[in-house]
């Protein structure tokens, strides 16, 4: 199944935001800063296409002085990888995961605590109220935050359906290395999970390394993940979320002119693509059931639901404080219901 449109706006966002290496080739206005940027997201024909439009708009805008390279699909590396690479100046930007920005967003990780988004009217409301605090220290630890998204909401991809713990426990499901989350919610349950990195996941399903993933539907269709699996989480989990950041020292290489231009374009596009990423998440659950995924219901939900909470309560003190778990939760509570 090809990339869906949200991927591409996705992706689109993404590569408007500036990297900072500065070139001596001379735009119109002088030296042009070409942007490298990081993305698992795979290249597809759509996304060049975006990215040959954001180029000509970035370059019209700042009369050339700044344009884009990407390394698509991992091919820079997982995320733990581009962080690495972003510290040393290698890499300018990249969208990463609240686990990997939590080395430098300490309590972040909160924005991803089971059973506590059961909306996308929490969602926005929560990153409203703590972004600017989250920011702020991401600034004070030497990167720039754009925006903050997420990616859809977290379904258990399977060879075989995972109705109960003990399936997990008789699996190989996968644990992601910078997960603390997960790596507690095995220890929680018994399961031995196989480490695996973000970039070895889909050798890993197509060898049987591992049978089971967590992953959201629209993610794991662009990611080919759902391609090796045959069964799906009919009630999502949890709702991946993020951060698309650059080095500090690469904002501050930019003219004051050049920064405006560059915020105007990801606030411009931010909204509007979130909203329809969300969207085409569903659309993709719905789709996948056409493409031979059957969907499957766990035997006992409140089991789940109790681990979840369980999990949330256990993170405390390691990942992120009661007081802020406190304030998410007062939060959530002015927007009651499921998506």
């Amino acid at each position: 199944m090809r990339a869906s449109v949200s991927i591409v706006l996705m992706a689109a966002l993404l590569l408007a935001v500036p990297a900072g290496a500065r070139l001596h080739a001379e735009g119109e206005g002088g030296a042009q800063t070409v942007i490298k940027v990081a993305t698992m997201i795979p290249r597809t024909t759509d996304i060049a296409i975006q990215e040959k439009r954001y180029n000509q708009r970035l370059a019209e805008a700042t009369g050339g002085r700044i344009q884009f390279k990407t390394f698509f699909g991992g091919s820079a590396g997982d995320d733990t990888t581009v962080m690495r690479k972003m510290r040393s100046g290698q890499v300018d930007g990249a969208p990463l995961g609240v686990d990997v920005v939590a080395q430098f967003v300490h309590q972040c990780t909160i924005l991803m605590a089971p059973q506590t988004f059961f909306n996308y009217k929490q969602v926005d409301a929560v990153r409203e109220e703590l972004s600017p605090t989250f920011n702020k220290e991401a600034w004070d630890n030497g990167f720039k935050i754009m925006s903050w998204w997420d990616g859809g909401r977290v379904r258990i991809f399977s060879k075989q359906p995972i109705r109960s713990f003990d399936d997990l426990r008789k699996g190989r499901p996968w644990l992601y290395p910078e997960s603390a989350l997960l790596k507690e919610f095995y220890r929680m349950i018994n399961v031995t999970g196989v480490p695996l990195d973000l970039n070895e996941v889909y050798g890993g399903l197509t060898t049987n390394m591992i049978d089971t993933v967590w992953i959201s539907s629209v993610l794991g269709t662009a990611f080919r993940w759902s391609s090796q699996t045959q069964f799906v989480s009919a009630t999502p989990v949890d709702v991946i979320q993020g951060a698309f950041l650059l080095r500090k020292a690469t904002w501050e290489g930019l003219s004051k002119a050049d920064q405006k231009v560059l915020e105007e374009v990801m606030n411009e596009q931010s909204a509007k693509t979130i909203k329809q990423f969300r969207e085409d998440d569903e659309r993709t659950f719905a789709k996948l059931q056409t493409h031979g995924i059957t969907p499957f219901t766990f035997a006992n939900q409140k089991e789940w639901d109790e681990a979840g909470q369980k999990l949330r309560l256990k993170m405390v003190g390691r990942t992120y404080s009661k007081e802020l778990l406190d304030k998410v939760e007062a939060i959530t509570k002015k927007f009651p219901g499921t998506m």
